[in-house]
């Protein structure tokens, strides 16, 4: 039976920590997959009540629609100390699997810093686990001189550390840096472009003005204006700012959205054609800017069925 030298200790222990860091790194990827289902759903609920004049309308006068935007309010609030937690797993496993790889790679190194730290102890020229547990206050020294004898033996250690090793160390951080501030950030969805918020929105603004429209035209025989339609006559929301002028609807976008530039504008127009029958008719008018199409690609067949 081989004996459990320092080295495999040390890579033991490095093993256990890399375990760690995957069960970190698995919480922090379900973590970051539920927030962007919930999120899309809390922000289409938002707007939903928000944003039009049905879903205002149910907010204030229904009381099981009340408790519903109540909750999504208060979920919506929760989803920044998520991201938060999210991030806090990510650094936490990419950190353990730097110090897992730093044990595995230089094991004897690894070793006088675990037994510095007093995680590990000498005997008979082997590292064995301490298992002793601390007693009370008043069987040993005061915690304070406890943490300074540590931090000591810690930077004594840290002093007969070979300049490569530090090397290792300080290109591990940079490349955690870079795993943090730049590959999770184009992995995560963005505000605009990883959820359908955005084109939910304009869809959505959209189709309640032709429906309405529609609706009128068919009791009225006429086109409406914001009045007529019980739609108010400017709306802000989140992406979009809403008129209705006459007949006319304008959608305008208030931020950059990707390549799409804040002030791009989407239109519907409604117009009566005939002389003994008249008929509606809706002109909808999209952005020529191609970065644009992506937001509502199929706008000019919108409410079209």
């Amino acid at each position: 039976m081989k004996s459990l030298t320092s080295v495999r200790t040390a890579r033991l222990v490095a093993s256990l920590i890399a375990i760690l860091g995957m069960f970190f790194f698995a919480a922090e990827r379900v973590l970051a997959k539920v927030c962007v289902m919930a999120k899309d759903g809390v922000q289409m609920g938002l707007n939903r009540y928000s944003n039009s004049f049905t879903g205002r309308f149910a907010a204030e006068n229904f009381s099981d629609d009340k408790k519903l935007l109540d909750v999504l309010r208060q979920a919506n609030e929760l989803f920044p100390i998520a991201e938060k937690v999210s991030l806090a797993l990510f650094i936490i496993c990419l950190i353990l699997f730097i110090v897992a790889a730093f044990g595995i790679a230089f094991p004897k190194q690894f070793c006088h810093v675990l037994v510095a730290m007093k995680l590990l102890k000498w005997q008979d020229g082997i590292v064995l686990q301490d298992m002793k547990l601390s007693g009370t206050p008043s069987e040993g020294p005061r915690v304070s001189d406890k943490l300074k004898e540590l931090c000591g033996k810690i930077a004594a250690a840290a002093k007969k550390v070979q300049p490569k090793y530090w090397i290792f160390i300080g290109c591990s951080l940079v490349f955690v840096l870079v795993l943090v501030f730049g590959v999770r950030g184009c992995s995560a969805p963005s505000v605009f472009g990883g959820s359908q918020a955005v084109t939910d929105d304009l869809n959505g603004q959209t189709l309640y003005y032709i429906q309405a429209q529609k609706s009128f035209f068919a009791k009225m025989n006429k086109v409406g204006g914001p009045k007529s339609l019980q739609m108010p006559d400017s709306l802000v929301s989140d992406y979009f700012t809403y008129r209705i002028t006459g007949g006319k609807f304008t959608a305008t976008l208030n931020k950059n959205v990707k390549d799409c530039p804040a002030g791009t504008r989407w239109s519907v127009s409604a117009a009566t054609k005939g002389i003994f029958t008249l008929d509606l008719v809706l002109y909808r008018s999209a952005p020529k800017d191609s970065n644009c199409v992506f937001i509502s690609p199929n706008f000019k067949n919108l409410g079209r069925k």
